[in-house]
């Protein structure tokens, strides 16, 4: 018996769909990428699978970690878009900087670390070891680590440097307009840890103020000086002499 062409034909295309129909049936085929972390068997999504094509929008959506937490964490702009931002956009915006594991670029593993600090979801990293200097401060002032995490990220961390100024903060930015002046210049948005990166000393501090500085370094010099009823004029000139 001879067989037409047209009849191998719709063979092939009923074997072809049919084991297509059959892989959907048991989750082995999918036309769509899967996004969408893995849950632990405590139901949460694993940090372990948190992935650099992830937008903040998506580690918000998962996590329940907002994306503002993210991006002051890190110091991204306050205009970062959370919608279209990724987790490995961070390797562009940041220098990878030297440290004794050799170079670290900051990128998806130092968000999973920070996001398992900040939420208490188990996560063991390989190659996360010291996290950037402003992230460490935010989860201390938050109130995020316990007494051993806290001392053993306060004695590893590093500064965050950009990798082109177009990504800079505008608080960074005025930091270095301000460093690169004659003396330091505090404004009323000038905050107590920025006074501090600029080389403020505690012991200056107290000594200009007449106070300690306080546990929340992110609040306005300004606002500080007067709720201690002084005057926050006469103070902040002070720091530049």
């Amino acid at each position: 018996m001879k067989i037409k062409s047209i009849h191998i034909l719709l063979a092939i295309i009923i074997i072809i769909g049919g084991g297509i129909l059959l892989a959907s049936e048991l989750d082995l085929y999918n036309t769509t990428r899967v996004k969408s972390p893995r849950k632990t068997a405590e139901g949460i999504y694993d940090v372990i699978d948190m992935r650099g094509s992830h937008t903040l929008e998506e580690i918000e959506k998962y996590y329940q970690l907002s994306a503002s937490s993210v991006i002051e964490a890190f110091g991204l702009r306050p205009e970062t878009n959370p919608n279209l931002f990724q987790l490995k956009d961070m390797k562009e915006i940041f220098t990878p900087v030297e440290l004794e594991e050799g170079e670290y670029i900051v990128e998806t593993d130092t968000v999973k670390v920070f996001t398992s600090l900040y939420l208490k979801i188990p996560y063991v990293s390989d190659e996360t070891f010291y996290l950037p200097e402003k992230t460490v401060n935010y989860l201390i002032e938050n109130d995020k680590l316990t007494g051993e995490e806290k001392e053993y990220w306060q004695g590893h961390t590093f500064k965050l440097e950009y990798l082109d100024s177009k990504y800079l903060t505008a608080s960074e930015f005025s930091k270095i307009v301000v460093e690169e002046a004659e003396g330091l210049i505090v404004t009323g948005r000038t905050t107590i840890q920025e006074l501090l990166d600029y080389g403020i000393t505690e012991e200056k501090f107290e000594e200009v103020t007449g106070f300690k500085i306080p546990d929340k370094k992110l609040v306005s010099f300004r606002d500080f000086i007067i709720d201690k009823g002084l005057e926050f004029g006469e103070v902040k000139d002070k720091f530049a002499e």
